[in-house]
């Protein structure tokens, strides 16, 4: 699903922010009991895609059940990732 998800963005927007969503490492094995090790590789290879193959990513290691906390965290992350876009511009433009 990972690679769908690269490729449509890429295909649609490719300067879009691209926001992944984990739970953090050792809470893994609380959400989703057996094979811990095949399902923290997939997260850290579905991270890595992102990561490589998008321009602007944010990959968010939260809290499960943290709704609120999460949502601030992918507003910050949103909210960063527009001051980094608008320094760029003014750099670009010399102001």
């Amino acid at each position: 699903a990972t690679e769908r998800l690269v490729r449509e963005s890429l295909r649609v927007n490719k300067d879009a922010l691209q926001i992944t969503v984990n739970p953090k490492e050792e809470e893994i094995p609380i959400l989703s009991p057996g094979m811990v090790t095949l399902k923290t590789k997939r997260i850290k290879d579905c991270e890595s895609m992102v990561r490589e193959n998008c321009l602007y990513t944010s990959c968010l290691r939260l809290e499960a059940n943290r709704d609120e906390e999460a949502c601030e965290e992918i507003c910050n992350a949103i909210a960063a990732w527009e001051k980094q876009k608008a320094q760029s511009s003014s750099e670009a433009t010399g102001e």
